[in-house]
């Protein structure tokens, strides 16, 4: 009779356990999914947006892999983060606040709270932004256009 109540007993922790470990996966699968996955929010400006034209105090910005200071690419995609990527495929991580009402666009280092950067944006076409203001006391102008997510591999055939 002991047996038996110590094998049922075993028995019910061990479903309890399972129990238990199936609710904390989905639990975590719901929350990434949430988080970083297909269901969490975007950046009212989400995409990867080639940087066509720059000019940095009126200077148009030629786009030489030597020069560190042009960029390639601006790449919004969490709401309140985004990142320049350099001609030399490096890449500068901004906070970003975006505005949708004002149409404006502030960005934040995080290694230094005093350090800001703010900029106007236009969305002239769906696929086409243009970003203006002042970064590290020098007048920045941008026109972007939006990389069509349909070109990439993964997205047009699939994982395999």
């Amino acid at each position: 009779e002991f047996r038996r109540v110590l094998f049922r007993s075993a028995l019910a922790a061990q479903i309890m356990l399972g129990i238990w470990m199936l609710g904390m996966n989905a639990y975590s699968g719901w929350t990434a999914w949430h988080t970083y996955g297909g269901g969490r929010p975007k950046s009212s400006l989400y995409g990867i947006w080639n940087v066509d034209e720059l000019s940095i105090d009126s200077q148009l910005r030629s786009p030489l892999l030597t020069d560190y200071d042009r960029w390639r690419r601006a790449i919004f995609d969490f709401p309140e983060r985004m990142a320049f990527q350099r001609m030399d495929d490096s890449f500068a991580h901004y906070g970003a606040a975006i505005n949708d009402k004002h149409k404006t666009v502030a960005f934040t280092k995080d290694g230094d709270k005093n350090w800001k950067a703010n900029f106007t944006f236009q969305r002239v076409a769906p696929d086409r932004l243009i970003l203006d203001g002042i970064m590290d006391s020098h007048q920045i102008h941008m026109q972007l256009q939006l990389v069509d997510r349909s070109n990439f591999a993964l997205v047009s055939r699939g994982f395999h």
